[in-house]
């Protein structure tokens, strides 16, 4: 069918008080596994950095799940394991598991030239549906405006804003992620399966899989459950993320799940429940998964660790390193191996004068073609809507990943790029625009 995995996953980046009580569901018979967790996200719980639902699971049993902080700070609703968290980009992977299952029922090929399904389309007889795929299309990454995400949008009216941005590469030439791409790809598959998004899902991923609680929103549909999503201001608070309606990153990004479901996704993977090409197409070679997700506050990932059969999943609505930090060391307390307590970085803000910080905007590239704009306004600087808080006059720090970030000059003091550190990683972001 095909020279190599077709849809293979691709996928990347308060106050303490009442709100941060967990929810008391535990599952399982792992008392001491879930002592060792709950010591764990202690720190974090603690610090107002953990607000979500983890899902830890051996084989087909259970043996760890509790949710913590607030659905709705507003409202003082808690989390729980059957809250809604928007699941980002973890919804590609299901939309692949559509596409290969319309793919194994004939309904359209891979060599297929998007011409095919949209006749208009730019370039679209070089474009091919597996270059979208494989994010070998050039579409760029978001093709909307911050006022185009805030309204409801159909893959139809996704394709219409994807043929208006200017292609960054000749289709097939180079690579570069793109959910705009997934929003065509998903018009794809409604046409050659007859259903929308949101009717594909459910019969392809939702009812063979046994999920509980995911859904694509659609128009101005009421999801119950639903989380709102925050993040942090400059001054450590709370505040709310910008106005999406996810339905713009239809196919890419825009699925509603809870932490048990993507354990349940994970299984139905594994076990081949949604058909043995699936599980062929996504596993990886060591028979393992690791799908990460994250837009705005909302923060996911779910992976298999086939050595140890082991599923962890976490879904949340603040978006902080601890999501990173869960991802890397639940799964070593789940092995028994001892983990040191995790040590929440405190940095305290700076004045830095107004007129030093804008000389710092501009257009960043950590992957090319997708630049991330520094912008400087109303006092804070952001980096593409995540919050740097200034250390000093050319460093920052990022409480979406707790990265420390470095202005680097050359020697006539122009800005040529930032450091950007996580851990012992230091990703370089070139200075690409003004």
């Amino acid at each position: 069918m095909q020279p190599r995995p077709v849809f293979a996953t691709i996928v990347l980046a308060a106050a303490a008080g009442p709100g941060l009580a967990p929810d008391t569901h535990t599952a399982g018979p792992g008392p001491a596994l879930g002592e060792r967790i709950e010591t764990y996200v202690a720190p974090f719980v603690e610090a107002a950095h953990l607000s979500g639902s983890i899902t830890v699971a051996r084989g087909d049993e259970v043996v760890f799940e509790r949710s913590y902080g607030l659905a709705n700070h507003e409202l003082g609703v808690p989390n729980s394991p059957t809250t809604r968290f928007c699941v980002a980009s973890i919804t590609k992977p299901m939309t692949q598991v559509i596409a290969v299952r319309l793919l194994a029922a004939g309904r359209f090929a891979l060599e297929d030239e998007l011409s095919k399904w949209i006749p208009d389309f730019p370039a679209g007889s070089e474009i091919t549906v597996e270059m979208l795929a494989y994010h070998r299309a050039g579409i760029p990454h978001r093709v909307t405006t911050d006022a185009e995400e805030a309204v409801p949008r159909t893959a139809a009216e996704m394709v219409e804003l994807a043929a208006r941005a200017d292609p960054l590469f000749e289709p097939g030439s180079s690579e570069s992620y793109s959910s705009a791409g997934y929003s065509v790809l998903a018009r794809v598959l409604e046409l050659a399966g007859g259903k929308s998004y949101a009717e594909l899902l459910e019969e392809h991923v939702v009812t063979p899989a046994g999920l509980e609680g995911t859904v694509h929103p659609e128009g101005h549909r009421l999801i119950p459950g639903r989380a709102s999503s925050y993040q942090l201001a400059g001054d450590g608070r709370l505040v709310n993320s910008a106005l999406k309606n996810y339905s713009f990153l239809v196919g890419a990004g825009s699925v509603f799940s809870t932490s048990g479901d993507l354990v349940r996704l994970l299984r139905a993977v594994v076990a081949g429940t949604l058909g043995e090409t699936v599980s062929a197409q996504l596993l990886d070679e060591d028979g393992g998964l690791t799908w990460n997700g994250r837009t705005d506050g909302y923060r996911a990932f779910a992976d298999y660790h086939a050595e140890r059969d082991l599923y962890v999943a976490f879904a949340g609505n603040l978006l902080t390193g601890a999501g990173d930090l869960l991802r890397r060391d639940l799964p070593r307390l789940a092995a028994g191996e001892e983990v040191p307590l995790p040590v929440v970085p405190t940095s305290r803000a700076v004045a830095v004068d107004p007129e030093i910080l804008r000389r710092y905007a501009g257009d960043y590239e950590l992957r090319p073609g997708s630049p991330l704009t520094l912008t400087v306004e109303n006092g804070e600087v952001r980096m593409s809507g995540w919050l740097l808080v200034p250390t000093s006059e050319t460093t920052f720090f990022s409480p979406q990943d707790y990265g420390e970030i470095t202005v680097v000059k050359d020697d006539d003091g122009a800005v040529t790029r930032l450091d950007w550190k996580i851990g012992d990683e230091t990703y370089p972001m070139p200075r690409v625009g003004d």
